[in-house]
């Protein structure tokens, strides 16, 4: 349980939550509901069984997200009208959820994994470019393949990561681990 006593389904369940109310604030408003995915940052944090092992993957994670997509961006897959820093902050709570509810596809098979992580986040960004939050210049067809391949090596390195202690942790737990 949490420091509030949260069963661990419902924290679950609003982590699920939180992560889709920030991909749409970020989707539809992008930079004028920063406010917003902070907020639910945060709010994770207080709600948190092991907030400092969910920053340090929130900062590991939320990094090699941020620098992929900056990649993507520099060599010309993406567009953004402005700086994207809700793109960012979903970067940061997106690897607030590998721990929470996204940890069931750790227990799937790496081929499956890596299909449903080309799959999904190839869509994911497909649905943000039908919303106007980014711009495919290579168009769907490109940038879905170059999005499909990456989000296969992608999220299954982010869930391996996600589930190793990392450096400087110490102490606490997640759900069901000891």
């Amino acid at each position: 349980m949490s420091s509030y006593g949260i069963p661990p389904t419902l924290f679950i369940l609003i982590n699920a939550v939180c992560f889709q109310l920030v991909w749409w604030a970020g989707v539809l408003a992008q930079n004028q509901l920063l406010l917003l995915s902070i907020l639910l940052i945060i709010s994770h944090f207080l709600l948190s069984p092991s907030a400092r092992h969910d920053a340090l993957v929130m900062g590991v994670c939320g990094a090699i997200g941020i620098a992929v997509d900056s990649l993507l961006v520099w060599f010309g897959v993406f567009e953004f009208a402005n700086i994207p820093y809700w793109l960012g902050l979903l970067w940061l709570y997106f690897a607030l959820c590998l721990d929470y509810s996204l940890s069931v596809f750790r227990k799937l098979p790496l081929w499956l994994q890596s299909v449903l992580g080309g799959v999904f986040g190839c869509l994911s960004y497909l649905a943000g470019a039908k919303f106007d939050a980014v711009e495919l210049p290579l168009g769907d067809a490109w940038s879905a393949l170059i999005l499909a391949l990456i989000w296969s090596g992608l999220f299954p390195v982010l869930l391996l990561i996600s589930s190793k202690k990392l450096p400087y942790y110490n102490g606490g737990s997640r759900f069901g681990e000891s």
